[in-house]
């Protein structure tokens, strides 16, 4: 794999300072039906709602860009959404189901939402073809690799481990550690090559996806970060960084995507939100 020079020295990464923030499309996190949202008194009935923590946004809106929502919608919409974005950001959620990399279920398959597998892998896709820049979270860097050819292990519980990959303790709060692996993009932005992670996940990469290279592994040896390896921004993390953004380290990995999505709309003549 190449070596990505940290963001700092990548010129082009930079646009123009003080000009309006990049729209940056982030996905929703699951999909709750009907039976599963409790009814509240003098409420609406209950009915199927899309659910995406706030922390993902403001994550975006810290680094410098203008979250919009993208829900699950009718794949024909999908070009005409990405001719308004700069960015992608794929949020965590819940387990894919394995139909999508051709395998049968694991017994102990978490919950899932095909629905959402099959727009997410649509839009992740068609993201790539345009070459938007993508930052990828949790189930957002399974979706991914999966995109993409790769495999997931379905049930981690399954490999010998001494890490909870899904941690009792608060989302801010790092549980296990993680090591970079070579020249990356990920090492140029956190400038080291070992860092402390959060951890909520119950699938995990098994073979790599086309063109992805593994930039971080747990001591266990669980991937914890994806790239490409043809020098565009499309970057994974296994943890959820935007629960970490009070560490400059972390809050670094989004402003990078946010330069990166600005330079993509300088270069594509995209709007800018006033």
């Amino acid at each position: 794999m190449s070596a990505h020079p940290s963001p700092a020295r990548r010129g082009s990464l930079h646009h123009t300072a003080g000009s309006p923030p990049p729209l940056i499309g982030v996905t929703t996190s699951e999909i709750r039906a009907a039976d599963q949202v409790a009814l509240t008194p003098e409420g609406e009935p209950p009915q199927a709602e899309m659910v995406l923590g706030l922390k993902y946004l403001r994550a975006v809106e810290a680094a410098g860009g203008l979250p919009v929502v993208i829900p699950p919608l009718r794949h024909e919409v999908i070009d005409p959404l990405l001719d308004q974005v700069s960015g992608l950001c794929l949020s965590g959620g819940p387990d894919l189901h394995p139909v999508a990399y051709h395998q049968r279920e694991h017994a102990s398959l978490g919950p899932t939402w095909p629905e959402l597998d099959e727009f997410e892998l649509e839009l992740v896709k068609a993201a790539d073809d345009r070459e938007l820049p993508i930052l990828a979270i949790c189930r957002g860097l399974q979706v991914l690799n999966v995109s993409r050819g790769g495999t997931l292990y379905q049930h981690l519980p399954d490999l010998p481990s001494q890490i909870t990959h899904r941690q009792p303790a608060p989302g801010p709060q790092p549980t296990h550690w993680i090591r970079l692996t070579g020249p990356s993009r990920l090492a140029g932005i956190l400038h080291r090559q070992r860092t402390k992670v959060n951890s909520f996940h119950h699938q995990a990469v098994d073979r790599l996806g086309t063109s992805l290279a593994a930039t971080s592994h747990a001591p266990d040896g669980t991937i914890e970060s994806l790239e490409t390896t043809d020098g565009r921004f499309v970057l994974g993390v296994q943890w959820h960084a935007e629960c970490l953004i009070k560490q400059p380290a972390q809050l670094a990995i989004f402003r990078a995507f946010i330069e990166a999505a600005g330079e993509f709309a300088d270069a594509r003549g995209l709007a800018r939100a006033a």
